[in-house]
């Protein structure tokens, strides 16, 4: 396959999209909902523990993709089973969020729109993403993002006559139990699925900035997904909780001067631009992944297939709201940890053991 190139700024930007993406929305953690922006830093500390680790892995193979790793050291037989795993992973990580898009428009502004009238342009429109390469992605991302900081930033100023500081408080009212499981299903979701990007790295034109790019990226989406938590909580106070998608609500609170109102659209475009990325990087990752797999010299036949099954899979997995907040909550902090922290750790520990591996990358 062709080798497409981004920069170190570019993978920053493409980080910051991805752990963005469909949390901005409908986060994970809503049960300590106070402490829900306290909990976001806390959870990106751990987070960047485990990115460390697959970063570590990265510079110990060098140029190599995650799933040519998984070959490397398991051997082509069991290293391709355990990239198949990974391929049901990100496969899982882009129908999420793809659901995620159908219900909130479903619910905010085309109440009557059958699914597949939402679902077919926007797939039609990752499809063709996809298909012109990581490079366009990139440079397509870029002006997404800056827009999202951009409003995210202006958002401080809109809410100064709604913010009550006392809705911040009680803070840590849970048991030490309960912060620690949402600690950790927010560090896994949004920020370990950043495990994707290990297919990513080797296409990155300055390798040894790569780690600095990565880190960056999470430290600023972190910054940004608590700024609009603490927001959200400061206007909403306690019923922020009983909402499904609690930033749409914290906008539909803003009135300033009976001309600034429905301002929902921000975090819908937000999310509409953010999630568009995140889906398109999962359907990129999945093609690629599946070409390496199959020993293709080409990943973009695939591209329409794999992204016709996010489609099915975005219809059949996550049938309602319901059990896609059951999922996020009990199920996906305990499958996203196995992909973002257990395997890549077995992998690295296996790697030592068989030894014989790539010189690292100097700093």
């Amino acid at each position: 396959m062709a080798q497409e190139l981004i920069s170190p700024r570019q993978l920053t930007f493409l980080v910051i999209s991805f752990t963005i993406g469909s949390w901005i929305v409908l986060p994970s953690g809503i049960e300590a909902w106070q402490n829900l922006w306290l909990l976001i830093l806390f959870a990106l500390g751990q987070a960047l523990g485990f990115v460390y680790l697959s970063l570590f892995l990265f510079r110990r193979y060098p140029g190599k993709t995650l799933f040519a790793v998984h070959e490397f050291v398991y051997g082509p037989v069991l290293g391709k089973l355990i990239s198949l795993l990974f391929l049901w992973f990100f496969l899982q990580t882009g129908a999420g969020a793809l659901a995620v898009f159908v219900t909130l428009l479903k619910t905010t502004v085309f109440t009557d729109t059958p699914d597949l009238a939402l679902l077919l342009p926007w797939v039609i429109i990752i499809v063709y993403g996809c298909r012109r390469g990581l490079e366009v992605i990139a440079r397509s991302n870029e002006p997404l993002v800056l827009a999202t900081v951009g409003l995210i930033l202006v958002s401080v100023f809109l809410v100064l006559n709604a913010f009550k500081a006392e809705n911040l408080l009680p803070l840590f009212n849970q048991s030490l139990a309960t912060v620690f499981w949402n600690t950790l299903g927010i560090a896994v979701f949004p920020f370990g699925q950043n495990v994707l990007f290990l297919m990513l790295l080797p296409q990155v034109n300055r390798p040894q900035k790569v780690r600095g790019a990565v880190l960056r990226g999470m430290v600023v989406a972190g910054g940004l997904l608590s700024l609009l938590q603490f927001l959200a909580v400061g206007v909403l106070g306690r019923t922020g909780e009983l909402f499904v998608f609690p930033t749409i609500e914290f906008y539909r609170m803003i009135i300033i001067g009976q001309v600034l109102t429905r301002l929902e659209l921000i975090p819908l475009l937000n999310f509409l631009t953010m999630g568009f990325i995140k889906i398109m990087l999962c359907l990129y990752t999945l093609a690629v992944g599946t070409a390496q797999i199959l020993e293709l010299r080409a990943y973009r036949p695939l591209v329409l297939p794999l992204g016709i099954l996010i489609l099915v899979f975005a219809r059949q997995i996550y049938p309602s709201i319901s059990l896609h907040l059951h999922y996020i909550e009990e199920v996906q902090p305990l499958v996203s940890l196995f992909f973002c922290f257990f395997l890549p750790m077995l992998t690295l520990g296996v790697s030592f053991l068989r030894g014989g591996a790539q010189q690292e990358m100097a700093s």
